[in-house]
């Protein structure tokens, strides 16, 4: 993945809540998912983050653009509604660099 303020990408940052005994369980649905879609058009990368106190899963994927995204969400919309018993609140926004600091750059 690239973070960059050049280009046209769009990153989506998704919050997922959840409690501590089902992170794990969260996380390996969707990372199963991740592995499922990994060639869909426009799709550049993904990541899953998740939190040390057990509360929270965050993915965090770039797309070529907005079209693309939205072509997918639509896709699979289904798949996500069964995932959301996992998590109590779902959080996700789409976002574009604005900053960025990379030390390994200079």
């Amino acid at each position: 993945m690239l973070i960059s303020r050049d280009g046209n990408l769009v990153t989506l940052i998704n919050v997922f809540e959840t409690r501590p005994e089902q992170q794990q369980e969260l996380i390996d649905q969707w990372t199963r998912f991740a592995e499922q879609i990994h060639n869909e058009p426009g799709l550049i990368g993904t990541a899953l983050h998740r939190s040390t106190d057990g509360t929270r899963v965050v993915n965090y994927a770039q797309w070529r653009s907005r079209e693309d995204f939205d072509r997918f969400q639509q896709k699979y919309s289904a798949q996500f509604a069964s995932r959301l018993p996992l998590a109590s609140r779902v959080d996700p926004h789409l976002y574009e660099v604005v900053y960025h600091f990379d030390k390994t750059e200079q």
